[in-house]
């Protein structure tokens, strides 16, 4: 079947299978979170970044975060970047 599709509409059978991966995402929401929930335990996306992977705003998957039990990462600058700012201002 691929090799019927790939003349016509695709370039490759990789272009093939990474339109179907797409369309496979795009139509699973509970793939897509789960897909967010890894990238994000992973450290490889954000908070913001893996609540738009999953559809979803940030306060949604917080809400899904908590009830999965996991933790967030409270992103920011270090305690040192801090106090350098800080007497850049005040001195």
């Amino acid at each position: 079947m691929p090799k019927l599709l790939i003349p016509t509409y695709y370039k490759s059978e990789k272009e093939l299978l990474k339109e179907a991966f797409r369309i496979v995402i795009r139509n699973n929401p509970k793939i897509r979170i789960d897909l967010a929930l890894k990238l994000y335990n992973s450290k490889k996306t954000s908070l913001a970044k893996s609540a738009e992977i999953a559809g979803l705003t940030t306060i949604e998957f917080k809400e899904i975060l908590a009830d999965r039990g996991i933790k967030r990462e409270i992103e920011g600058d270090e305690i040192e970047e801090i106090d350098r700012k800080i007497k850049e201002v005040f001195g």
